[in-house]
């Protein structure tokens, strides 16, 4: 097959438009062996789904060609200038020498306070509404908005009649450990908001710019507005936009706010300093001081949470269980010496914890114990 007919299959394949006889084609091949190649997508963002589509089929094509028990262990990457898909193990590590750190034993605990098991939405006049327990039907209807649910989540219909600047509240959504939801703002804005995370918005974007607060993590397309600025305040950082897809993650335990660009462009701010996204960088800023850090960001393992996966790629230990924490609402208690271990690798967020953290101790030489919600790491 020339390079051109395997891109114009790779687009349709992309675009749900392939034949069934093409579907199977293409991804045997890819289980066979890698497709490399400088292929000319509209966006970056295109690009990384375009592989976290094809690595979901491949999955599920080998999933059903194993035993109910065994594992699935492959994963797949895109490469920074092109798209590369491997077949080879779920969780893969990369291991430096163990080092005598000089921490102490730590816990992880990433349950978010007062936390219920249910997503729920705070209306302008103090009503709380468990979204978990709504039919997708009409959930409220408060100053001149309707809220209502359906197959893609939230959707806000804004009668203009009824705003007027300085009259108009805020809604909250609140996502509990394991939980997530997607909603489109008063403005047509469509946001991705991940587990135990907190958007803060109002009820419709009046005056000179639109302003949400965000806690934790959430994906955004910004809807086009040059008039009106889009700005996200999270946890001292502020990201300011006119129309673009970008990233956000700023949980209060990490101590940084990682903003990843996918698509336009965006300012960072934090205190006196700004940095100047492009498409395919990140910037991280802290939030005890104005240090702002820009780098090329990892788009996979960015997108890995929205598209249902855990993505680790080269991250410590602490990190790699505060992600694990974090979805599955358990305490991790770390004892002993804390060597200096890298994981990598992905693993669908919808799997068993019991699955997950077997194999995380078959390839990180640790034993763990759990009990109920606490797993104890051991060296």
């Amino acid at each position: 097959m020339q390079q051109d007919e395997l891109r114009d299959l790779l687009r349709r394949y992309a675009n749900g438009n392939c034949t069934p006889q093409e579907k199977r084609f293409l991804e045997d091949l890819i289980l066979r062996h890698p497709i490399a190649g400088d292929w000319d997508w509209n966006s970056e963002e295109e690009r990384v789904l375009m592989g976290i589509r094809i690595k979901q089929a491949v999955d599920g094509r080998r999933s059903t060609q194993k035993h109910a028990r065994m594992k699935i262990r492959w994963y797949s990457w895109i490469a920074a200038a092109s798209l590369v898909i491997l077949g080879a193990g779920v969780i893969w590590r990369l291991v430096y020498p163990d080092t005598d750190d000089s921490r102490q034993p730590l816990v992880i605990n990433e349950s978010v306070l007062g936390s219920t098991s249910d997503i729920v939405l705070t209306l302008a006049d103090g009503r709380t509404v468990k979204l978990d327990e709504q039919s997708p039907e009409t959930i409220a209807s408060i100053e001149g908005t309707t809220i209502r649910r359906n197959a893609d989540g939230l959707v806000y219909e804004v009668d203009d009649r009824y705003m007027q600047p300085g009259s108009v509240g805020e809604n909250n959504i609140r996502t509990p450990n394991g939980k997530r939801i997607n909603l489109k703002l008063p403005d047509g804005t469509a946001v991705w908001m991940n587990t135990a995370s907190s958007l803060t918005y109002p009820v419709a974007f009046v005056g000179k710019e639109r302003h949400v607060e965000l806690t934790g993590e959430a994906y955004f397309e910004v809807a086009k507005d040059n008039s009106k600025p889009f700005k996200v305040m999270a946890n001292g950082t502020e990201i300011l936009v006119t129309g673009t897809h970008f990233n956000i993650s700023a949980y209060p335990t990490d101590g940084t706010v990682t903003t990843t660009l996918f698509e336009g462009g965006l300012n960072v701010r934090k205190g006196r300093r700004e940095v100047v996204l492009t498409p395919g960088y990140q910037a991280i800023t802290s939030v005890q001081s104005e240090k702002i850090e820009q780098l090329q960001g990892k788009l996979e393992q960015v997108m890995a949470w929205k598209n249902g996966y855990f993505v680790f790629d080269d991250m410590d230990v602490v990190s790699v269980m505060r992600s694990v924490a974090r979805w599955y609402d358990i305490r991790i208690t770390v004892e002993g010496k804390m060597p200096a271990k890298r994981f990598g690798g992905t693993f669908p967020i919808s799997a068993d914890l019991d699955e997950l953290l077997t194999d995380l101790e078959l390839v990180g030489k640790m034993k763990l114990e759990r009990n109920g919600k606490e797993v104890h790491i051991m060296w």
